[in-house]
This record gives C-alpha cells, sequence and structure tokens, in this order.
C-alpha cells in the first residue's frame, strides 16, 4: 500500500494519495511521513516539518522519516540540524552519505566530509559519485606528511583521527617502542604527533635532533598525569600540547605547578566519538546495566559491586555486565571471590576485553562510570550515543563535561538514578551530537595542525633579517603568510578589515592593544598588499597568499571558532559570499559601518551584475546580529533598505589625530589674513569637488587659498580636480597630494578656517570632528544622517546647499561662542575615554544576547 501511495504523490495525485493515507493507523508513523512528502511537494515547509516530527515521535529511527526530515531541514537553511537527523539513519545509503558529504564540507570540516564521500563512493557504482570524491580529496589534500606515534596498546583514541587524516594528508602511524622506527617517522614528517605524553615523548622530544625542525603536538590523554614523565619532556620541542579537556588542564597543573610550558601553546580538544558507528535506538529503563573499562584503581571497581548488590536486593533482575581487561589481576580475584559471597553470580558477570562494543551494548539500559578521575571516557561518549542512560560518578570536572542530572555522589544516589522512571534516550544521543561528535574533534585537531606559534616550520613566516631588524625593528615586509596569534580559542575576538589604513586601521590595532587584552583580539587582513608595510603584531594576519580558496578556508577557520565577529567594512565581495554561505556566523557578527559599504544599495551601478550581489548583500544584512555605527540614521537606513533585524550599538572609530596634540597646535597658527578653505577629504569623486569649487569662484579674487586633499581615492579623479583648481585659482590652489602623517596632517588641518564638504552621506568623520574641536567652521549637506546627529549633538555646522547665497564675510564669520561650544562637546562626546567606553560595552556584551 504504501508503494502504491508513493507512486500517486509522484504523479502528482494528491486526493486519491489522501484518500489512501487517512486510511492508515494513527499509530502508524508511515502516516505521517507520507503526508510530510504531500506537503513538502506543495512547498508548505511548516506543515511538512509538522508531519515529520509526529512521526518521529513514534519511531525516532524510522530511516523513511529521518531522511525526509533531514532533507528538508537542509532546504530550510538548518543544515545541522539536518546533519543530525541523517546520522540517525541505521543503514544509510550512498545518496544519505553524499548529504552528509555535503552538509559537513560547507559548515564545519571539509577534511571530516571525506569520510562520508569516501562511504557513499563505495556504496555504488555510479561514476559520478566516484568521481566527486576524487575531485573533492584532490582539492582538499594537503603536501604535508603527519607522522602519529603511539605505544602499542594505546592507540585506541587514535585510529578514527588517522583514518580520517589520512584521506586529506600523507600519513604514517607508528605504533612501536622500536627507536629507530619513531626516529625514522620523525624524520619523514612535516608534523609529528605524539599521543600520550609517555614514554615516547620522552624519546621523541629528547633523543632525536630532527625533531627540533618540525612541528610538534603531544596529546595528553589523563593517566600520564601522575607519572613523572611529562617533566623528562623537552617541552621546548613541542608546538602544541592538548588536553582533552578543561579538568585535566588544571589537575596537570596542580600535579606539575612548577612546569615552564611557555614555548607551546595549550589547546583543549574534546574526544569525539563516530555516530556512525554506534547507532542511535530508544532505550528505557530496565535491568541491563554495563560497564566498559580497563579495569584498574581509577575505575573504582569495588563501587560496581556495591551498586548491583543494592539493586539485586531490589529485584534480582538487574545484571551487570562487565567488559574490560584486567590492568590490575587482584580485582580479578576479589570478584571471583566477592560474587560467590554475595550470591551475585548471575548478577555480576564478566566478559573480558570486549572488541564489539556497538554489539555488546545494543540490549543495554544504563552504563555505569564510577572512576575517581577521568580524562573524557569513551565508554559514556559511546553510549550516550547509542541513546543509553549513563551513571556517572562525580569525579573532579564531571560536571562541565556531562548533563548534572546524570552525575551522583553516593552509591544510593547512583541506585536511585536508575531505578527512577526519568529516562530520554532522545537528549543523551542529541548531547553527543552538539559536544562530542568525531567531525567536531576532526575540525578543531585540523584547525591546530593549519597554525603554528613559531617561524621554524617552512611556509609558516619569514624572519626578519639583521639588516631589516637593525634599521627598525617594528616594521615587517607582508610576504609573510600569517603571523599567528597565541590565543584562548573560547575568549577570541576577531576584526576583518580588507585593507590596512593609516588612517582608520592601523590606529584602530594601537587602540584595541593599549585599552583591552591584546591576546582576546585577532586582527584579520584581506587582500594582496606584497608592496606595502605594517606594524608587526603577534596578533594580526595578513591573508595574502596567492591561493585564495586558502585565505577563505583560513578565514572561515577564524570566524568559526571566534566569539564575536567585527566586520569593518562590507567592501569585500567574497567575505560576502563566505558569509552568505555560513549564515550561522551571523548572529555573532557585528557589521561596523563604514558608509560607503552601506550607500552602495543608492550608489551602486545598475545592472545585472551589481544587482545579483547586491541581493547576496540584502540576505546577508537582513540577518546580521548586531551593526555598530556612530550615525544611528545610518543604522535606519540599513533597516529601511535591507529589513535588517540587527541590534544596533553606538560606537566610534578613535580619531587619527590625537585630541591632545591638537590642544598643543591649536594657537599655533601664523596671524595672515589669508583665508584658507578646504574641500573634501579624499580623492573619492563622491566629495564633489569641482562644483564647489565652481561656486567658491566668485571669491577667487579675494584673498583666499583653497586646499584638498587628494592623497587617497580615485588618483584619476585626483588629477581631474588637481587641472581644475588650477585654472579657477591659479597659484591660490594648492593641492595636497602626498599621503601626510596624522601629526602633520593635523597641522594642515589646523591651517584651515573653512571647510565645506559636499558629500551625499556619511563621511569625512574624523576631518570634520578634528575641524571642528579646532574651532574651525565646517559646511556639510542638510540631507545627510550626519547632519541630524550633529544637530542633536548639540554641534554647529552650516549648510553647503546655502553657500550660493552667502556675501564672503557670510562664509567666513563664525561666533567664537559657537566655536568654543563645539570643542566642549566633541571633549566629551568623542573622547579616547568615551570611545573605550563605549567598544567595552560592545565586547563584553553576553554572549546570551549574541
Amino acid at each position: 500500500m504504501y508503494e502504491e501511495i508513493f507512486e500517486m504523490i509522484n504523479k502528482g495525485d494528491i486526493n486519491k494519495a489522501q484518500e489512501q493515507i487517512e486510511k492508515i493507523s494513527d499509530d502508524d508513523p508511515k502516516k505521517y511521513n507520507l503526508n510530510g512528502l504531500i506537503h513538502f511537494n506543495k512547498k508548505e515547509l511548516e506543515k511538512a516539518k509538522e508531519q515529520f516530527e509526529k512521526g518521529l515521535k513514534i519511531n525516532p529511527v524510522d530511516s523513511d522519516l529521518l531522511f525526509n526530515y533531514g532533507y528538508l531541514l537542509k532546504e530550510m537553511n538548518q543544515e545541522m540540524e539536518a546533519w543530525r537527523y541523517l546520522m540517525r539513519i541505521h543503514d544509510k545509503d550512498w545518496a544519505t552519505y553524499d548529504l552528509l558529504g555535503d552538509i559537513e564540507f560547507k559548515n564545519r570540516s571539509e577534511l571530516a566530509s571525506l569520510r562520508f564521500y569516501l562511504k557513499a563512493a563505495e556504496l555504488t557504482d555510479t561514476p559520478q559519485m566516484k568521481k566527486k570524491f576524487l575531485e573533492i580529496k584532490n582539492k582538499i589534500k594537503k603536501d604535508t606528511k603527519i607522522a602519529f606515534l603511539c605505544l602499542p596498546g594505546l592507540d585506541n583514541f587514535l585510529k578514527d583521527i588517522v583514518e580520517t587524516f589520512s584521506l586529506g594528508y600523507d600519513v604514517k602511524l607508528v605504533v612501536s617502542t622500536d627507536g629507530n622506527e619513531i626516529t625514522q617517522a620523525i624524520k619523514w614528517a612535516d608534523i609529528v604527533w605524539l599521543e600520550w605524553a609517555n614514554d615516547l615523548a620522552v624519546f621523541a622530544t629528547n633523543k632525536v635532533p630532527e625533531i627540533e625542525n618540525k612541528k610538534v603536538i603531544c596529546r595528553l590523554n589523563g593517566s600520564e598525569i601522575f607519572s613523572k614523565l611529562p617533566e623528562k619532556i623537552n617541552w621546548e620541542n613541542v608546538n602544541q600540547l592538548i588536553f582533552v579537556s578543561e579538568p585535566m588542564k588544571e589537575l596537570f597543573y596542580h600535579v606539575h605547578f612548577f612546569l615552564d610550558l611557555q614555548s607551546c601553546k595549550e589547546e583543549i580538544v574534546y574526544s569525539g566519538v563516530d555516530l556512525d558507528k554506534f547507532k542511535f535506538s530508544i532505550h528505557k529503563p530496565g535491568y541491563n546495566l554495563a560497564v566498559l573499562a580497563h579495569i584498574n584503581y581509577r575505575k573504582n571497581p569495588a563501587a560496581w559491586i556495591q551498586i548491583i548488590g543494592k539493586l539485586k536486593n531490589l529485584d534480582n533482575k538487574y545484571k551487570l555486565h562487565v567488559g574490560g581487561d584486567f590492568q590490575d589481576p587482584l580485582y580479578k580475584e576479589y570478584f571471583e571471590y566477592i560474587k560467590k559471597e554475595m550470591k551475585m553470580e548471575d548478577n555480576f558477570i564478566l566478559y573480558g576485553l570486549i572488541n564489539e562494543v556497538e554489539k555488546f551494548l545494543e540490549d543495554k539500559n544504563y552504563i555505569i562510570s564510577a572512576s575517581i578521575h577521568e580524562g573524557h571516557p569513551y565508554n559514556i561518549l559511546e553510549s550516550m550515543a547509542r541513546g543509553i542512560k549513563p551513571i556517572i560518578l562525580n569525579y573532579s570536572g564531571s560536571k562541565e563535561q556531562w548533563p548534572n542530572e546524570l552525575i551522583y555522589n553516593t552509591i544510593d544516589e547512583a541506585v536511585e538514578k536508575i531505578t527512577e522512571e526519568n529516562y530520554d534516550s532522545e537528549s543523551y544521543r542529541r548531547f553527543i551530537e552538539d559536544k562530542y561528535s568525531l567531525e567536531q574533534q576532526v575540525y578543531e585537531i585540523e584547525e591546530i595542525l593549519n597554525t603554528d606559534n613559531r617561524e621554524r616550520i617552512k611556509g609558516q613566516a619569514i624572519l626578519l633579517n639583521a639588516k631589516e631588524k637593525d634599521n627598525n625593528p617594528d616594521v615587517i615586509n607582508t610576504n609573510v603568510s600569517e603571523i599567528y596569534l597565541r590565543k584562548k580559542v573560547k575568549t577570541m575576538i576577531v576584526h576583518i578589515f580588507n585593507s590596512i589604513s593609516h588612517t582608520y586601521s592601523e590606529p584602530f590595532f594601537d587602540f584595541i592593544e593599549k585599552n583591552f587584552p591584546k591576546n582576546n583580539h585577532c586582527f584579520i587582513v584581506l587582500g594582496n598588499y606584497e608592496k606595502q608595510r605594517f606594524k608587526r603584531r603577534k596578533n594580526l594576519v595578513i591573508l595574502n597568499s596567492q591561493n585564495e580558496a586558502e585565505n577563505l578556508r583560513t578565514l572561515l577557520f577564524k570566524m568559526k571558532r571566534a566569539e564575536k565577529i567585527f566586520i569593518h567594512s562590507l567592501f569585500f565581495s567574497e567575505l560576502v559570499l563566505l558569509l552568505f554561505l555560513n549564515s550561522h556566523l551571523l548572529k555573532k557578527s557585528y557589521w561596523v559601518l563604514w558608509g560607503g559599504d552601506l550607500y552602495y544599495y543608492k550608489f551602486r551601478n545598475k545592472n545585472l551584475k551589481f544587482d545579483s550581489y547586491e541581493l547576496t548583500r540584502e540576505r546577508l544584512i537582513k540577518d546580521f546580529g548586531h551593526i555598530v555605527a556612530l550615525v544611528p540614521g545610518d543604522y535606519y537606513l540599513a533597516k529601511k533598505w535591507y529589513k535588517t533585524r540587527a541590534q544596533y550599538h553606538y560606537a566610534f572609530y578613535p580619531n587619527p589625530i590625537d585630541y591632545r596634540y591638537l590642544d598643543k597646535i591649536k594657537n599655533s597658527k601664523k596671524k595672515i589674513d589669508r583665508i584658507v578653505i578646504q574641500v573634501g577629504n579624499s580623492a573619492d569623486p563622491t566629495n564633489k569637488h569641482i562644483e564647489i569649487l565652481n561656486k567658491l569662484s566668485r571669491f577667487k579674487e579675494k584673498n583666499i587659498e583653497i586646499i584638498t586633499p587628494l592623497s587617497y581615492g580615485n588618483q584619476q579623479w585626483a588629477k581631474k580636480v588637481t587641472e581644475a583648481g588650477k585654472k579657477l585659482y591659479r597659484e591660490k590652489y594648492k593641492p595636497l597630494l602626498e599621503f601626510l602623517p596624522p601629526v602633520e596632517y593635523g597641522k594642515a588641518l589646523n591651517s584651515v578656517d573653512i571647510a565645506i564638504f559636499n558629500h551625499d552621506r556619511k563621511q569625512a568623520i574624523g576631518n570634520i570632528l578634528a575641524l571642528l574641536y579646532l574651532g574651525k567652521k565646517v559646511f556639510i549637506k542638510n540631507d545627510i544622517t550626519t547632519w541630524d546627529f550633529f544637530k542633536k549633538k548639540g554641534l554647529n555646522v552650516f549648510d553647503t546647499y546655502g553657500l550660493d547665497s552667502l556675501t564672503f564675510d557670510e562664509l567666513i564669520y563664525m561666533d567664537e561662542n559657537l566655536k568654543e561650544r563645539n570643542r566642549e562637546i566633541i571633549a566629551k562626546e568623542f573622547s579616547e575615554e568615551k570611545c573605550v567606553e563605549l567598544w567595552k560595552n560592545i565586547f563584553e556584551l553576553p554572549t546570551s544576547e549574541i
């Protein structure tokens, strides 16, 4: 019957299909699957979603429902939710794996996506799928050799990682105690991964000289903490130390408090479980308990006996199934003795080491963890992925790792949690999906592999030569691929600029480093700036590689890991596309308006190409979480033009010209009769210089001097303006064609009497504020957002549109009281202290409000 209904739906016989569907029992999940398909075909996505969800409540692992619901969520741009449900399908076909690969590739880890594409290619004879896998693999493949080194018997946590990385890198897994074999692997590799901080790590970092020229990562899994081995490792030869949990890191430094690890970065990467291997199913309260462990004192095995003993007294049907090898044979003796003493031969069952964990867990209702110390235990991860309720002893760090309602302190509490009715398989699985998937682990590890805090690895950085150091220790050429920030990822605020300018970008970098913890901020600059020189900063990343895909991949890594993203102007088309394809990043993104990036809506070229790009921007801007702007009117234009739902934050950039310096030079202007008039602030045609030059030409016989700052912008326009100025005013016209440092530019502004700006939008704010502070008369148009903003602040500016009606005396006159009033307002409202306060409020905005 189901196949017939499917055929009706495919043919478009919806009414007949609905008649047949009504005959299906309300308890049958396929009824809701079919209803959902009908709504989906009608493009009634919310109704389809409701039907699929009803079906999944009846059978959460129905493959058809899971696939259709996942596909629907993908169509609704909820791709990671789609990933969740597609992963729950037990017997996936190649199309499901292909879909999972697409989602993973786009949203998280390109490398991990290869796992799915490979499975898809293996499950079908379709040449296109095999071609797709190979093309993506070749695209992702890096010319980097990684040697994973581990002692025998300790590679269980490493297998999935090695398998995945072998798809995108040249990989060797060496599980050995042979020093020569380990040495040869280190010599071969570009990157060396030391699994466990144990004897092998001691040997590799002390006895193999070649390791000094390698990038070295050491992962500390837990038990090594209580040995002396970490103190024997040469940490100078380790780039990054990975802990499997934050509590593990704290414990490490508590035990080895005198170790100096300043030479290597510390990272937290939680373990990840292969959710494809551990299939989700609904489990319920029952009588089968399980333990999976290497049996030693840390696992607290005596507590297992106490728990099953109490449960047996409540009901003899309770059984504890123990899977694991005896690292301490004394426990085996004890178990054999005590289960006879307590008459629990049928309730306490020993299996030895379990090779097929998935099968072992199939019929279990609970997993017991009585460990007094853990790193990030796989037995809990794998059981929760399966939908099994864990009962976890409150070890140090457990409350930060697991839902607190699953944690117990006493044997009685453990028994209570086992016998209570509260049991939610879906929530256990969801918890692992959200926090501890293998794909998330791979993504975090790959980011570590793709960054480095040392300059000794080829391609990572070019050191200053001795001559450059002697000449200027603060400057470095931009042929550096990246300068990586030593950071704690979770608190990182990323600032993205599409240029380095001495006008705003560099002063802003200085401002942040002066007033905020610089290790919390990372500056990323997009574009090719090989000829430009910039101040060297540890937290500055220049994406100037010729490989654009590599640039964008690095940028995406940074953005995904950032707590907040500040986009300082939205001019870079590749960034627009990247954000559009990763819309989940928009909620934590702050668009810092510069002006032209907003008014692109109004002044762009009107053709198919630019209209298409603007449509992409429109969808993007609508979903931004935040907008930062000096002028509220610009924010309201963004709301009007783009229907944005972003939250508004008032802030401004620090003025490139320090007000304290302006105080020093304010009264230094020479007492001469000539009136100096500034027209515009740059070589941007939006200044409309020539229009103003023509308007002022009726005063050209007066004792005046016209200056036009033209050092940056459109140089063809600068040439045109210069020609017009010289023609009209001859020697009275002075174009400023060379870039002036802030101090020199401040002097130029101080020489001005009147400044006229003819922009049709907010521009030249830094110039205007400096001029008003110096007591100059400033003209701007009365129909731009800046006009209303200044008037509400109480600042006195004059209307550019009124120039034609002014006599020369009216043009040059300004009441001294108004000048002083302007100065006072700017000193109060635009001081560095005020600037710090505003940005501090934004940076400290709680994540929950983002």
